[in-house]
């Protein structure tokens, strides 16, 4: 039954990343090897970042004999990215899983259903870690002294981990759900923790080159200080020395909280899942009836299906809250980016153009549109019986990805406009280009998640995060900033001035973005009304 169980879990999983229902089965074999190869280039290339900086800490670390700091750094990485990977996740795929009530009706053991959703959650550590552990070992043979027991206590290691990461991730949403699951409007509260967890993880990897350095001048001060911590000197050991006795009490404290997190979650996990959200009394009152227009309620109802997630809110709008950092650091770092403008003769002439391929880059990271038709799920026959133009109800969503990100994107490159102090022209262009490639993503969003919809899904988190759409619209947006860079720095930085390129990237988005548009309101709505 949990092998069952297991595959089934697993397959979804599967269908998510690949943006494949589990209901169709049409994907083609370049299809799948292309998702392949995308998960891949992205899996090397978090690969690489890590070992530009292990690698600076190995060589400092293993010559001055201090190899089980390096390894307890790795502990510290690792479950980091881990935690980060899956806290969010984790309660979703536990306790809001839309197969919750068809199982739990079935002569299935909860425990099982709780176990298979922690195996598959244990997974996507795996592959989290493995992001870390490649680097780490490839850099420990580099730079250190390897044996058969330090090998074989390494390995064990990476594999007790995920399982202390998963304790606290499920642990952590455990007690999220159990709080909240007689609240209203818990959405905020999530999202807002989310964010903090989330620039928190990002600040330290912005500074981790600067703490890479601090760490190889003051080795031995941070070895006697990371001392108190145990458990990090036991797993230090356990790989840097080969020690049997470290290693064994390494995997004590790595598997007994995820066997206390498996006890705690299994005995409310029952009455979690099938409590209903919002139970309160309510009195009702008696009020004037409004009446809207078509559009405005289609926006409404869009803004109402945002707010109601919290992953979808966190996936699809953490690019905002980055905009809006960003622009308040351009004002606060004013005189530090004139200095470098001034310093660089050849910056000063392309601040423009690389401000323009900067805050791109950026307002690409927003996907509101690139899961909005996926998330419909299996309310999807809902929005087709309403008595509505499949063209308005693409509007909708189009609309309300705009109206959220117009603003943060505009007010980023304005604030970094004037604070390089652009000459007028310039900035209007480069606002006029902002605001053009901000409807453009969102075209491209809502685009890539009509070809590659996927209705058939068990959590939102899928949808919102792992889905196809989201995947291929970051891919298109990224790719095109980077295409755009590339040729003007190898050709048309010789050829036009700086207002001339603006003008053309100007023209480019405005034919791109037609483009985009009428195919939504052709080939997309009729695609629309056709979606299983």
């Amino acid at each position: 039954m949990l092998k069952t169980l297991l595959r089934v879990r697993m397959a979804a999983l599967l269908a998510a990343f690949t943006g494949q229902s589990r209901k169709r089965k049409n994907q083609t074999k370049g299809k799948a090897a292309g998702y392949a190869f995308l998960m891949l280039y992205c899996f090397c290339a978090f690969v690489f970042l890590f070992y530009t900086s292990f690698s600076q800490l190995a060589a400092a670390f293993f010559p001055a004999g201090l190899g089980w700091l390096y390894f307890a750094m790795f502990a510290i990485m690792a479950f980091a990215l881990m935690f980060i990977g899956s806290v969010f996740t984790a309660k979703s795929q536990l306790f809001e899983a839309k197969d919750n009530e068809l199982l739990l009706s079935m002569p299935v053991p909860p425990g099982m259903i709780l176990l298979s959703r922690m195996a598959a959650l244990l997974a996507m550590n795996f592959v989290f870690e493995l992001v870390v552990a490649l680097p780490v070992f490839v850099s420990w043979l580099q730079y250190g002294t390897v044996n058969g027991v330090g090998i074989l206590a390494f390995i064990v290691i990476v594999l007790a981990l995920p399982l202390f990461s998963l304790a606290v991730s499920c642990l952590f949403a455990w007690l999220v759900s159990l709080i909240t699951s007689r609240m209203r409007n818990t959405t905020a509260i999530t999202t807002a923790l989310s964010v903090v967890f989330m620039l928190a993880y990002f600040l330290f990897g912005f500074r981790m080159n600067s703490y890479v350095t601090q760490l190889a001048a003051n080795g031995a001060v941070i070895a006697d200080a990371l001392g108190a911590a145990a458990p990090l000197v036991w797993l230090g050991r356990a790989a840097a020395n080969g020690s049997l006795a470290d290693l064994g009490l390494t995997l004590l404290w790595t598997l007994l909280p995820f066997a206390l997190a498996y006890v705690l979650l299994n005995r409310s996990f029952i009455r979690i899942v099938t409590t209903r959200r919002g139970q309160i009394k309510v009195q009702y009152e008696k009020k004037a009836m409004r009446t809207s227009s078509q559009n405005a309620a289609l926006y409404r109802r869009e803004l109402a299906r945002l707010t109601s997630s919290s992953g979808y809110m966190l996936n699809a709008g953490l690019g905002l809250v980055f905009e809006l950092v960003l622009a308040v650091l351009a004002i606060v770092k004013r005189q530090e980016l004139l200095a470098a403008l001034t310093a660089i003769p050849a910056l000063r002439e392309a601040a423009a153009p690389i401000l323009l391929l900067a805050c791109m880059m950026v307002s690409g990271m927003v996907f509101f549109t690139a899961s909005s038709v996926s998330l419909e799920g299996k309310y999807y026959w809902i929005v087709r019986s309403m008595p509505v133009k499949s063209e308005k109800i693409l509007q909708a969503k189009l609309n309300l990805s705009n109206s959220l990100s117009a603003g943060p994107a505009l007010l980023m490159m304005l604030a970094a406009a004037l604070a390089l102090q652009l000459p007028a022209a310039e900035t209007v262009l480069l606002l006029a280009c902002q605001l053009l490639f901000v409807l453009l993503t969102a075209n491209v969003g809502l685009v890539e998640d009509l070809r590659h919809c996927n209705l058939d899904w068990i959590n939102e988190t899928q949808a919102a995060k792992q889905g196809a759409g989201v995947l291929l619209s970051m891919l298109l947006n990224f790719g095109f900033v980077v295409a755009v860079g590339a040729l003007y720095f190898f050709l048309l930085a010789e050829l036009m001035p700086t207002a001339a390129f603006l003008g053309l990237m100007l023209a480019l988005l405005a034919i791109l973005y037609a483009l985009t548009a009428r195919w939504i309101k052709t080939r997309g709505a009729k695609r629309f009304e056709t979606l299983r």
